[in-house]
């Protein structure tokens, strides 16, 4: 096996361990609020989904791929063909450092897509895509403090995130509900 290859599997073990304890943190600081799985297929950037438990709103979260880590600076990338650009309430980001040697989560930052999309610096890649990057100042860094979580805060805060959520899609039900009686009491009079 070639390095590269080795090192594109410790990736994906690490990746996959990282969110196995995002769930967990998102679970246990809930006490039962949230119920979490993991896709078969991550087609569409869709690593956890996370819902309420007896819930139909729920979030989809991604971590970042390609994580990088030196005592300055934390980064990531998300790629994404131009077209194809989810930035619904639904879907948040979570960026965030495993202390390998602890086995923790260090540094959690969750970051709803639309802001995500907005803040990101954007790197033009062929064949239409775009590559958004994370890149975090360990010693601060404005544009994501705002972000950022403690484990024990992780599942309130996709709690708070998933009922917004909720209530936005309730909010555009009933205002195209609204403009759809509108527009047949218009044509009708």
């Amino acid at each position: 096996m070639t390095p590269s290859r080795k090192l594109h599997q410790n990736d994906k073990l690490w990746g996959a361990v990282a969110e196995a304890l995002i769930a967990a943190y998102a679970l246990r600081s809930e006490g039962g609020k949230l119920s979490s799985y993991r896709p078969f297929t991550d087609v569409d950037g869709k690593n956890i989904v996370i819902d309420l438990v007896g819930g139909g709103s729920r979030t989809s979260t991604s971590r970042s791929s390609a994580p990088l880590a030196s005592t300055e600076m934390v980064g990531g990338t998300v790629r994404r063909h131009r077209d194809r650009i989810p930035s619904s309430p639904k879907f948040v980001f979570i960026f965030c450092l495993l202390d390998r040697r602890k086995m923790e989560l260090t540094r959690i930052r969750v970051i709803p897509s639309a802001d995500f999309y907005k803040r990101a610096y954007r790197t033009l890649l062929p064949k239409e895509m775009i590559q958004f990057n994370f890149d975090y100042r360990t010693a601060g860094d404005e544009r994501w403090e705002e972000f950022e979580v403690t484990r024990a805060e992780l599942g309130a805060k996709l709690v708070e995130l998933i009922r917004a959520a909720g209530k936005k899609e309730r909010r555009t039900r009933v205002n195209r509900r609204e403009q759809l009686d509108g527009r047949w009491l218009q044509l009708v009079a």
